[in-house]
C-alpha cells in the first residue's frame, strides 16, 4: 500500500504535473492507536486530508472513468514538524522526508462514498468544515496522479488538505466526525 499526497488544499486548481508526496506504510497508525509525537522536532500542527480508497488497478486512468477505481472515503490527520518544514523550505530542499517518518498519518473508519453533490460536515474536535466531494476533484486528481504511477487496489489517496493546519501538543484528545458520524477518536502522545 502507498498513500499519495497531492499537496494543494481544497479547492485550489490541480497543478501539472501534481505536486505529490508519498508517505510510506510505516507512517500509518493502526486505528485506535495514539499518534505519538517524535522527539526530533518541538512544534508539531495536524494537516486533516479526505483520504479515497483505491479499490482496483489502474494505469492513465481517465477522470471520466475514475469513480470505478475508488469505493470509500474517510478523513486523515497528518503530522507535519514545524521547525523541520521551515528548516527545508530555508535550505530549499524537498520536503519529501515528511513522508518517512513512522506513526504520523491517522485514519478514520472507512465510509461508503456520500453523493458527490452531498453536502459533508467535518467536525474536528470544536471545529467545523463543510464540503462537498466535488471540492476534492478526486476524480481529476486520480487521473493525473495514474499517469505517472499504476494506482494498485488498497493505495490511498489525499487529494488536497483541508483549510487550516492545527497547531498539536501531548496530550491532545480530538474526536473526528463525518457528517454526525464519528470517524474516529485520536491522541496525541
Amino acid at each position: 500500500m502507498k498513500v499519495i499526497a497531492v499537496k494543494r488544499v481544497s479547492g485550489a486548481p490541480l497543478s501539472n504535473p501534481p505536486a505529490v508526496e508519498v508517505i510510506v506504510d510505516s507512517a500509518t497508525v493502526a486505528a485506535g492507536r495514539p499518534l505519538f509525537l517524535p522527539d526530533f522536532d518541538s512544534h508539531w500542527r495536524l494537516e486533516v486530508c479526505p483520504a479515497f480508497k483505491i479499490s482496483r488497478l489502474g494505469k492513465d486512468i481517465s477522470a471520466k472513468f475514475a469513480p470505478r477505481y475508488y469505493d470509500s472515503f474517510t478523513v486523515a490527520v497528518r503530522l507535519i514538524p514545524v521547525s523541520v518544514m521551515g528548516k527545508l523550505a530555508e535550505e530549499c530542499k524537498p520536503e519529501g522526508v515528511l513522508g518517512l517518518f513512522d506513526y504520523c498519518l491517522g485514519f478514520g473508519e472507512w465510509q461508503p462514498l456520500p453523493t458527490p453533490d452531498r453536502q459533508l460536515e467535518i467536525t474536528i474536535g470544536d471545529r467545523d468544515i463543510s464540503v462537498n466531494l466535488q471540492e476534492f476533484d478526486i476524480d481529476n486528481v486520480i487521473e493525473s496522479v495514474s499517469h505517472y504511477t499504476t494506482l494498485k487496489t488498497g493505495d490511498v489517496i489525499l487529494p488536497c488538505s483541508l483549510a487550516g493546519i492545527e497547531p498539536v501538543k501531548p496530550g491532545n484528545d480530538l474526536c473526528v466526525q463525518i457528517s454526525g458520524i464519528a470517524a474516529f477518536d485520536f491522541k496525541i502522545r
